[in-house]
């Protein structure tokens, strides 16, 4: 049996919810998720697979500073150690928008690393290994821009037309491709793999990180006849969209906000029996997320002791905690924020993430965004309501997104 690794949304760099550990020297939150990484890698090892599929999102952003690739490159040596060849299919988070230029990972492209490949274009990888033949077409993610730029008709039409075309002609290049595998080897295994939104997922906290107007591909682009299994990234909630062939994602490795509270974290074993794809979600050690919500309005003069049994009650040891308390008005004086933190520690808490105390009517008035901890959101959505309210069309709507896409992913990786 041909056995391979899939995971997805490492998101190396993401440093939510903690603080800089002096004895180690870097971030917690990064410390996290490079344990998350490790951990799949021993899963990895463990069953003996003969491959690892990264769908995309390996760091947090294309720059990467050089801690973190020294930190991700230390990982990819090991599998490189044990002679696992590495396949990265490039995300939306690994590359410069509306440019088709260097990408977070091209380091090992420009080393041209031996038993590591970089799918920062659509192509297909062929693997001979120690249990039998594998063959993956890699589809990046999509950028419009790289389609428009080699297209002047397309650029002069509306968004829904050049979406209907994108999809032509990645549907076109996933089933050549596979024709042409099947001829060459009509008994080897078969996987597509792909970072985008599917049809029929089940989206989260990703849609806040994702900047633009996406494309979204039908079940069916991806699983022309004589494809065994569809390895996905970018929606961080693991799922399985269809049993035959399978559409998984692996999601995410590890939580980056109180919008995936509740998604088990993971990677996917798959192992192939011919042409047939038998996979099992492996849960990772992820960082728990709590979230207490208390009304202490009936609790008169001692609101504390509603608060203290709240937090006792949860389990919060090593938890990223979120605390919202409603008080009556005269309340506001008696609840202590100093004790809560105090009572955090004495739980074993790791981050409060914050401690919101506010009346009904201040909790009614407040805009509230719940895939977010903070209730702001992010630049690139509170951009596109900015602009929807001013009623631009969608082609205009577009143009200033990837415009404002660019200016923020440029602070982001200075």
């Amino acid at each position: 049996m041909v056995r391979v690794l899939h995971i997805a949304d490492l998101h190396i760099g993401v440093e939510n919810y903690g603080h800089f550990d002096v004895t180690r020297g870097m971030h917690t939150r990064l410390i996290d998720f490079l344990a998350r990484f490790d951990q799949a890698i021993d899963i990895g090892l463990a069953a003996g697979v003969d491959l690892v599929l990264i769908a995309g999102d390996m760091f947090k952003n294309r720059n990467p500073p050089p801690r973190l690739q020294r930190e991700f490159a230390e990982r990819i040596r090991r599998l490189h150690a044990h002679k696992i060849p590495v396949l990265m299919v490039v995300g939306n988070h690994d590359v410069a928008p509306g440019r088709d230029t260097a990408n977070s990972v091209s380091v090992y492209e420009g080393l041209q690393f031996a038993g590591v490949d970089i799918a920062r274009k659509p192509a297909v990888y062929r693997y001979q290994t120690a249990h039998g033949a594998l063959a993956i077409i890699a589809m990046p993610w999509i950028m419009r821009e790289v389609f428009l730029s080699n297209n002047d008709a397309l650029r002069l039409v509306g968004l829904s037309e050049q979406e209907v075309e994108i999809l032509r002609v990645v549907e076109t290049y996933i089933a050549d491709q596979t024709d042409i595998l099947l001829a060459e080897d009509p008994l080897r295994p078969i996987i597509v793999s792909y970072h985008g939104t599917v049809a029929g997922a089940v989206s989260g906290f990703e849609k806040q990180l994702t900047l633009g107007r996406e494309i979204q591909l039908p079940q069916s682009v991806l699983t022309p006849m004589g494809v065994d299994y569809v390895a996905l990234g970018h929606v961080h909630k693991h799922q399985c969209l269809r049993q035959s062939p399978p559409v998984v994602y692996s999601g995410s490795i590890e939580r980056i906000d109180f919008g995936e509270i509740n998604e088990a974290k993971g990677c996917v074993l798959v192992a192939f029996d011919g042409k047939q794809a038998q996979w099992e979600f492996v849960p990772l050690d992820s960082r728990p997320f709590v979230e207490i919500a208390v009304d202490v309005q009936q609790s008169g003069e001692f609101p504390m002791e509603r608060v203290e049994l709240a937090i006792t009650r949860k389990t919060l040891t090593d938890a990223v905690v979120k605390i919202e308390i409603t008080v009556a008005p005269a309340q506001k004086a008696l609840v202590s924020e100093r004790q809560i933190r105090q009572w955090c520690e004495q739980a074993g808490v790791a981050h409060v993430a914050r401690i919101i105390i506010e009346t009904a009517a201040q909790k009614e008035s407040r805009i509230v965004d719940v895939t977010r901890t903070d209730d702001i959101p992010t630049p690139m959505v509170a951009l596109e309501k900015y602009l929807r309210k001013k009623e631009q069309s969608e082609q205009e709507l577009a143009l200033i997104l990837d415009l404002g896409r660019t200016i923020i992913e440029s602070r982001d990786g200075a």
